[in-house]
C-alpha cells in the first residue's frame, strides 16, 4: 500500500509564514529597544519612550512607502518580497551590535532601517494576495493574513517581554533570536510562487504627497472605497494608541512592571486571532463591511469598562481580550474591501495610499500620547479619549456604510427568524447590472431577498402617497426608491436617474409586483413602463423572483413581535427564475411574473 504524499503548502501558506515571522520580528525588536532605554532611563519615562521609538519605526514608512507601491505595480510582487527579507536578515544583524555598543542613537538608526525593509514589504505583501489565491477566498485569505499579521504585533511585543524575561535582561541574546526569525522569514519567501508584473507603467512621483491625493481622488470613483481606506487609517490611529497605553496603563493601575505589562499583549492577540477568523468567516465569499459599526461598538465598550474597572486584573483580562476581538471585526472587512474594490492596475498604489495614511495615524498616536503625557494626562483618560472619538467615528462610518450595515443585520434577522431554502441564487450576476422582478406579498420578504444576496441592492415599490409619508424614513434606511400613485413623467425621470446611479455602484434593482391579479396591476404595468426605456440603453439581465412563506399570513408586525419570543424558525423559498428574454418587452414580463406560480422556477 503506498502511502500518500504529505500535502504540500500553498503559496499563501508560505506568504503568511512570511508576513508573520516579519511582523513578529519588527515588534520584537521595537520592544526590546523599549525595554533598553527603560533599563538605562527609569520606568517613568516609559510611556515616552515606547511613543518615540513608534515615530521612528513609523517614519520609514511615510517616506518609502508610495515608492514601494509604485515598485510593487511595476515589479514582480515575489522578488520584491525575496530581497525585503534577506535586507531584513542584514539589519537584524547589525542590531547585535547595536545592543552590544547600549548606544541610544546607533539603535534608533537600527530601527529605522527595520522600518525601511517593512515599507518595502508591505504593499507587495498584500496586492500579491489577488494574484495566488481565488477571487471567492479573497476574503477568508485576508481574515488569516489579519490574524496572522496582528497576532504577530502583539505576540511580538509579549515575546519581547517574555525574552527580557528569561533572559534578565541580555539584550544582545535576545536580539540573536531575531535574527533567527529573519533567516526563517527569508527562506519562506522563496517558496512562494513566482508572480508577472501587473504590466503598470506609473511612474514614482518625488511629490509623494500629491500621489496620495490623486489615489484618494481616484477612490471617490469606486463605491465605499474611500470610506474604507479612511476607516482602516483611523483604526491604525487608534490600535497604535491604546498599544502604546497598555504598558503604561499596566504601570499605573495595576502595580505591574514594564516587562508583567508586555504579558498583556498575549490576550489581545488572542481577541485579534479570534475577531479577525470570525470576521472571514461572517464573510464569506463576499465582504460583510455590516461587521465594521459592531466593531466599533465593541472598542468604545471596551475603553468605558477599562477605565471603570481599572485597578482590576481580573476584569481587564477578559476586556482586552474583546477589545481584540473587536478589533478584528473592525478592520479585516475594512482591508478586504479595499483590495477587491481597487482596481487591478492601481491596486499597489491604493494600497500604499491606504498604509501611508494608517501610519500617518500611528505617528499622530505617538505624538498625541507624548503631547498628553507632558501635560499629565493618565493611562485611564487615554482609554477613555479613544473610546469617545471612536464612538464618533463609528456612528459617522455606520452612516456612510448604511446599506451594508442594515443588509448585514437583515442577514442576521432573517437567519433567526426564518429557515431559508433559495433555488437558482446562482442566475444572479456577482457584478455588474441587473434587474430583478419580485411578486410582493409583504415586507418581509425585502428583508429574505436581501439575506440571500452579498451585493448590495435597491428597490423599487408602489405604495400609497398617505402610507409613504410615515414610512419614508423606513424606505430612507432599506434604500428604497417609492413610486406613488401620483407620480408624473418628472417621477418617472428621476426613477431612472436612481437606477442607473445605482448600476454605477454595482446594486442591483429590484421592482416589486403586487401579487393581487386585477385591474390596478394594468396601471402598475403602465408607471413602470418608462424602465423599458432602460432596459433598452443598458446590457441588463432580468431576473424574475419569487418569495414563499409557509404561513403568507404573517405580515411585517407579527414578525417583529415573535422576534422577541424566538419561537422556532418559518420556512421560507426564495425561487430565482431563468433571465427573460431580451425580446420581450417589460410589460409582458410584468404579465409573466404575475401568471407563473411561485414554484415554477423551482421545479424547473
Amino acid at each position: 500500500m503506498k502511502r500518500k504524499k504529505p500535502r504540500r503548502l500553498s503559496s499563501f501558506g508560505y506568504l503568511n509564514i512570511t508576513q508573520f515571522l516579519g511582523a513578529l520580528n519588527d515588534n520584537i525588536f521595537q520592544l526590546l529597544l523599549a525595554f533598553l532605554l527603560i533599563d538605562i532611563l527609569g520606568a517613568e519615562n516609559s510611556a515616552v519612550i515606547l511613543a518615540t521609538a513608534s515615530a521612528v519605526f513609523t517614519i520609514p514608512f511615510l517616506l518609502f512607502l508610495q515608492a514601494s507601491g509604485v515598485l510593487a505595480d511595476r515589479v514582480s510582487k515575489k522578488n520584491i518580497i525575496v530581497f525585503a527579507k534577506f535586507f531584513e536578515l542584514a539589519v537584524m544583524l547589525l542590531g547585535i551590535v547595536a545592543f552590544a555598543l547600549r548606544t541610544e542613537v546607533f539603535s534608533y538608526i537600527v530601527l529605522f532601517l527595520m522600518a525601511t525593509q517593512s515599507a518595502i514589504f508591505g504593499p507587495s505583501k498584500y496586492g500579491i494576495i489577488p494574484e495566488i489565491v481565488k477571487k471567492e477566498r479573497i476574503a477568508k485569505a485576508n481574515g488569516y493574513i489579519s490574524l496572522f499579521s496582528f497576532g504577530a504585533i502583539i505576540l511580538g511585543t509579549f515575546f519581547a517581554a517574555f525574552l527580557t524575561d528569561i533572559t534578565n535582561r541580555n539584550f544582545i541574546l535576545s536580539a540573536s533570536a531575531c535574527s533567527l526569525i529573519a533567516l526563517v522569514g527569508g527562506w519562506s519567501s522563496l517558496k512562494i510562487k513566482d508572480t508577472p508584473p501587473s504590466g503598470s507603467r506609473t511612474k514614482f512621483n518625488p511629490l509623494f504627497i500629491y500621489e496620495v491625493y490623486k489615489t484618494l481622488n481616484r477612490s471617490r470613483n469606486y463605491n465605499h472605497l474611500l470610506t474604507a481606506i479612511l476607516g482602516s487609517a483611523f483604526f491604525l490611529f487608534v490600535g497604535a494608541f491604546l498599544k502604546l497605553n497598555i504598558i503604561p496603563f499596566a504601570i499605573e493601575s495595576l502595580g505591574l512592571s514594564d516587562i508583567q505589562g508586555g504579558y498583556l499583549f498575549l490576550f489581545i492577540a488572542l481577541g485579534i486571532g479570534t475577531g479577525s477568523l470570525f470576521a472571514g468567516k461572517f464573510s464569506g465569499k463576499r465582504v460583510e463591511l455590516g461587521l465594521v459599526p459592531l466593531g466599533g461598538l465593541g472598542i468604545v465598550i471596551c475603553c468605558v469598562v477599562l477605565t471603570t474597572f481599572s485597578s482590576s486584573l481580573a476584569v481587564v483580562v477578559p476586556t482586552i481580550t474583546l477589545l481584540g476581538i473587536s478589533g478584528g471585526f473592525f478592520i479585516v472587512p475594512l482591508d478586504a474591501f479595499i483590495q477587491i474594490a481597487s482596481p487591478n492596475e492601481y491596486r499597489g498604489q491604493t494600497i500604499a495610499t491606504k498604509s501611508f495614511l494608517s501610519f500617518i495615524g500611528v505617528l499622530a498616536a505617538s505624538v498625541v500620547l507624548i503631547f498628553t503625557k507632558k501635560l499629565g494626562f493618565t493611562a485611564n483618560q487615554g482609554f477613555i479619549a479613544m473610546g469617545m472619538i471612536t464612538f464618533v467615528i463609528t456612528i459617522t462610518l455606520t452612516m456612510l456604510i448604511l446599506d451594508y450595515f442594515v443588509r448585514f443585520m437583515t442577514l442576521v434577522m432573517s437567519k433567526i427568524l426564518f429557515k431559508v431554502r433559495a433555488t437558482g441564487a446562482n442566475r444572479v450576476p456577482s457584478t455588474g447590472p441587473v434587474l430583478l422582478l419580485c411578486r410582493h406579498s409583504s415586507w418581509v420578504n425585502a428583508f429574505l431577498l436581501m439575506a440571500t444576496q452579498r451585493r448590495g441592492m435597491r428597490f423599487i415599490i408602489k405604495c400609497k402617497r398617505d402610507r409613504f409619508r410615515w414610512l419614508a424614513p423606513i424606505y430612507r434606511l432599506m434604500k428604497i426608491i417609492p413610486v406613488t400613485d401620483s407620480s408624473g413623467p418628472f417621477y418617472m425621470t428621476t426613477l431612472l436617474k436612481d437606477i442607473r446611479r445605482g448600476f454605477n455602484r454595482d446594486f442591483s434593482i429590484c421592482i416589486y409586483i403586487h401579487e393581487d391579479h386585477d385591474e390596478e396591476d394594468t396601471k402598475t404595468a403602465k408607471r413602470y413602463n418608462p424602465v423599458q426605456q432602460l432596459l433598452n440603453e443598458i446590457e441588463c439581465p432580468v431576473i424574475p423572483v419569487w418569495v414563499k412563506q409557509k404561513n403568507r399570513s404573517q405580515q411585517f408586525v407579527k414578525v417583529l413581535k415573535r422576534f422577541f419570543k424566538l419561537r422556532g424558525r418559518t420556512k421560507a423559498t426564495i425561487a430565482f427564475g431563468a433571465e427573460f428574454s431580451r425580446d420581450r418587452t417589460f410589460t409582458d414580463m410584468y404579465k409573466k411574473l404575475l401568471e407563473d406560480s411561485p414554484y415554477a422556477a423551482t421545479k424547473k
